[in-house]
C-alpha cells in the first residue's frame, strides 16, 4: 500500500521535526506565535478604530500585556475593547500554557539526562574505576586508605548500569564515604565516546573490575577487560596521555592475562585474581593463623610492603641491615629493571641501583643502624629442615579456583599426598576438566564423591574430621547460585566440620572457608573457625595496592608461589627452647641464622578481638618475653621446615 505524501503530510512531518529538535526552536515558535498574535489583534484594534492607544506599537503592547496576564483585562472599558482584549487574552493563556509545557517539558528531560550522567566528567587527578562488581566498594575504601594524607579523593565509577542504582548502592556501602567525592556515569568501557566522557586522559589512576554479571562465563568477562584495555591505550585522546598512568586490570583466566597484557600495551598491572585467590586460600588451609596476615598485609590499615630508597646501603650485606630499621623489617630487594627477590641470601651486596622491600605501617620508613646488645652476635643455625610429609587435604564445594588449587597443591605436597573433592559435579566431568586444566599431577592422587557436602548423611559417611586440612569452597557446582547462597552453603558446611571435630575431639585439623561476600565475615566467624578468606575483599585489596604501586605486583605474584619463599607460621621451639627470655630483636637473628625472614610473632592467645595473637613488625623488638608452647615466628621462607 502506497504511503500518501500530500501537502498535509508534508507539513505535518516538518512540524514535528521541526518541534523535537530541541528546546530552542520550539520557544522560538512560541515567541513567534506570541508576536503574530499581538500583531494580528493590534490591526484589528485599529481597523475598527479602538481607543487603546495612539499608535501600532501602542496598540501592539497593550495587546502583548492582555496575552502574557489575563488579569490586566480587568479594567478595560467599552464592549469593542473588552470583546478584543478577552480574545487576546484567551490565545494568550494558549501560547502561555504551551510555553510552560516547553519549559517543562525540556528541564524535565534535562533532569533526567543528569540522572543517566550524560554529562562529561570535568575532574582531574581522579580515580576512574570501570566495570561494577561487589569488590568495587573494598576498591574505593582500600583507595581512601591509601590516600588517607591527600584528604579527599575524587572516584569517578563508569559501568553498563543505572546510575541512580549506582549511587545508592555506593552511599549505602562505603564506609569512609566522607573522604570521597563521588562521580558515577553509565555508559560502556569499551566505548571510545563513553570514556571521553569519564576524563580518563585526566585520572591518576585506572582500576578495571569485570563485571559481575560475566562472572559466569569467564572467556566474555576477561574478554570485556581485555577491550577496554585496548579502548584505553589506542584512543585518540589517550595518545601520549597514558604514558606512566597506573592501570590495574583483574582477568580471571590465567590464559587471558599475557592478551590482556599486550591490549594494554605491556604498561597495564593485570592480575589473575581467580589464580591469587587460589593460592591464598590453599596456604591458608595449610597453614592456620595465615588468612589473618595476608589480611592485614593486603589492607592498607595494617602492615604492608613498601619499596623504599636508601643509597646509603649500597654495598652492605642484606643479613647486616635487618635491624636497621625501628620501624620496619625488611624482607627483600626490588631493582629497577621490576625484578626482585624475596629472602635474599644474607650474603647479598646490595646495588646502588637496588631499593630495599620492606614491611612497614606507611612509607615513613626509618633507618637508624642498630647499637644494640645483639650487634655483631653470631647464632649457630638450626638443624636441617625436614622431609616434606605427605599431605591429605578435603574440598568441599567446586569453583573456577579449584584449577590452580590442585596445580599448587601438587607442586606444595610431598609424592603420596591425596585431595579428596566432595561436590555436585559427575565424576566424569571432573576428571575431564581436572586434566584440562591441571595436565598430568606428579605428587598428588585426587578423589572425588559426588554429593551435597551440606547434608549430615553424606558427612557422617565422609568423616571429615579425619582429614588433617579442610577447605570449603564458595560452591558454583550445582549451577548458577548468588554469592548469598554460596555463603550460606559455606557457613553450614563449617557449622557441620565444627560439630564432627567436638564430637571426636579433633583439635588439629586445619580448616579454610571462602566466603565471596565480606557481609557474611563476622556470621562465619561465630562458626568458631578461623581461617575465613574474604575472595572478593582480597581481590579488591589487592587491586587496591597495585593502583597505589604499580611495582607491588610481581612481589605479591611470587609470594603466593610455591617456589621460592612463601610466608610460613613456625613454631618458635624452632628459634629458641620453650620458657627461655627472648626479645624479637634475637629472633630475627635467629631466622636469618636459618636463612628466613621473620616479620611477626605470633603468642598462644585464643582471642578473635585480639587477632589471635598476631602482630606483624613489632615496634618492641628489644622488650623481653617468654615463649610458650603455641607462639609462632611469623617468617619468610623456602619451606615449612
Amino acid at each position: 500500500m502506497a504511503t500518501e505524501r500530500g501537502f498535509r503530510t508534508k507539513l505535518r512531518y516538518r512540524s514535528d521535526e521541526f518541534l523535537s529538535s530541541g528546546a530552542g526552536k520550539q520557544l522560538f515558535l512560541l515567541l513567534v506565535l506570541t508576536c503574530v498574535v499581538v500583531f494580528v489583534f493590534a490591526i484589528i484594534a485599529l481597523a475598527i478604530g479602538l481607543p487603546v492607544g495612539d499608535t501600532l506599537f501602542d496598540k501592539c503592547w497593550f495587546y502583548f500585556t492582555r496575552a502574557m496576564d489575563g488579569g490586566t483585562m480587568g479594567g478595560d472599558e467599552g464592549t469593542g475593547v473588552r470583546l478584543v482584549s478577552t480574545g487576546a487574552t484567551v490565545v494568550g493563556v494558549i501560547l502561555t500554557g504551551l510555553l510552560i509545557s516547553a519549559l517543562s517539558g525540556n528541564f524535565q528531560d534535562r533532569l533526567e539526562s543528569i540522572k543517566r550522567g550524560a554529562s562529561p566528567v570535568v575532574e582531574k587527578n581522579h580515580f576512574l574505576i570501570l566495570g561494577w562488581s561487589e569488590k568495587i566498594f573494598s576498591v574505593i575504601d582500600q583507595l581512601s586508605e591509601a590516600n588517607i594524607e591527600k584528604g579527599k579523593i575524587i572516584v569517578v565509577v563508569m559501568a553498563a548500569r543505572d546510575k541512580v542504582e549506582m549511587e545508592e548502592e555506593l552511599r549505602d556501602k562505603l564506609t569512609h564515604l566522607d573522604r570521597i567525592k563521588l562521580v558515577v556515569r553509565s555508559g560502556s568501557s569499551e566505548s571510545l565516546t563513553d570514556l571521553s566522557k569519564v576524563a580518563f586522559d585526566m585520572a591518576h589512576a585506572i582500576v578495571v573490575l569485570l563485571n559481575d554479571e560475566d562472572v559466569s562465563d569467564p572467556n566474555k568477562a576477561d574478554g570485556r577487560v581485555i577491550k577496554t584495555l585496548m579502548a584505553l591505550y589506542n584512543h585518540p585522546e589517550g595518545k601520549g596521555a597514558m604514558v606512566g598512568k597506573s592501570v590495574t586490570a583483574e582477568v580471571m583466566l590465567a590464559e587471558n592475562q599475557e592478551i590482556a597484557i599486550i591490549a594494554g600495551s605491556r604498561k597495564a598491572q593485570v592480575v589473575k585474581t581467580n589464580e591469587m585467590i587460589s593460592k591464598i586460600i590453599l596456604q591458608t588451609s595449610r597453614i592456620s593463623g595465615l588468612s589473618l596476615v595476608y589480611d592485614e598485609l593486603l589492607r592498607f590499615e595494617g602492615n604492608e610492603f613498601h619499596i623504599a630508597k636508601f643509597p646509603q646501603l649500597a654495598g652492605r650485606r642484606f643479613g647486616d641491615i635487618i635491624l636497621d630499621f625501628p620501624n620496619g623489617c625488611p624482607v627483600g630487594v626490588a631493582r629497577p629493571d621490576g625484578t626482585h627477590q624475596i629472602n635474599p641470601p644474607s650474603d647479598y651486596l646490595l646495588q646502588p641501583t637496588d631499593d630495599v622491600l620492606i614491611l612497614a605501617e606507611d612509607d615513613h620508613i626509618q633507618y637508624a643502624p642498630y647499637q644494640g646488645p645483639l650487634r655483631g652476635m653470631q647464632i649457630t643455625p638450626a638443624g636441617a629442615a625436614t622431609v616434606r610429609p605427605m599431605e591429605h587435604m578435603l574440598v568441599l564445594g567446586w569453583n573456577e579456583k579449584i584449577f590452580p588449587i590442585v596445580t599448587e597443591f601438587d607442586s606444595y605436597a610431598a609424592k603420596g599426598s591425596t585431595l579428596t573433592m566432595v561436590n555436585s559435579l559427575e565424576g566424569q566431568t571432573v576428571s575431564e576438566r581436572l586434566k584440562e586444566n591441571c595436565g598430568e599431577l606428579k605428587n598428588i592422587q585426587t578423589r572425588h564423591m559426588v554429593g551435597e557436602f551440606t547434608s549430615r548423611a553424606l558427612m557422617e559417611n565422609l568423616q571429615p574430621q579425619n582429614y588433617p586440612t579442610v577447605m570449603v569452597l564458595g560452591d558454583a557446582s550445582s549451577g548458577e547460585i548468588s554469592a548469598e547462597d554460596a555463603d550460606t552453603r559455606a557457613i553450614i558446611a563449617l557449622l557441620l566440620l565444627r560439630d564432627f571435630q567436638r564430637r571426636s575431639g579433633i583439635a588439629t585439623q586445619e580448616i579454610c572457608s571462602e566466603i565471596l561476600n565480606p557481609k557474611n565475615r563476622e556470621l562465619a566467624a561465630t562458626t568458631e573457625i578461623h581461617d575465613i578468606v574474604i575472595s572478593n575483599e582480597m581481590v579488591s585489596m589487592v587491586l587496591a595496592q597495585v593502583s597505589h604501586v604499580p611495582r607491588i605486583l610481581p612481589v605479591l605474584d611470587d609470594l603466593f608461589q610455591s617456589e621460592g619463599s612463601e610466608i610460613y607460621l613456625k613454631d618458635i621451639a624452632k628459634y629458641v627452647p620453650y620458657g627461655q627470655q627472648v626479645t624479637f630483636e634475637y629472633l630475627m637473628l635467629a631466622a636469618r641464622a636459618r636463612n628466613e625472614v621473620a616479620f611477626g610473632l605470633q603468642r598462644s592467645v585464643n582471642d578473635a578481638s585480639k587477632r589471635y595473637g598476631i602482630v606483624l613488625n613489632p615496634t618492641d623488638r628489644s622488650a623481653p618475653f617468654v615463649v610458650n608452647k603455641g607462639d609462632r615466628l611469623i617468617v619468610l621462607a623456602e619451606d615449612d621446615g
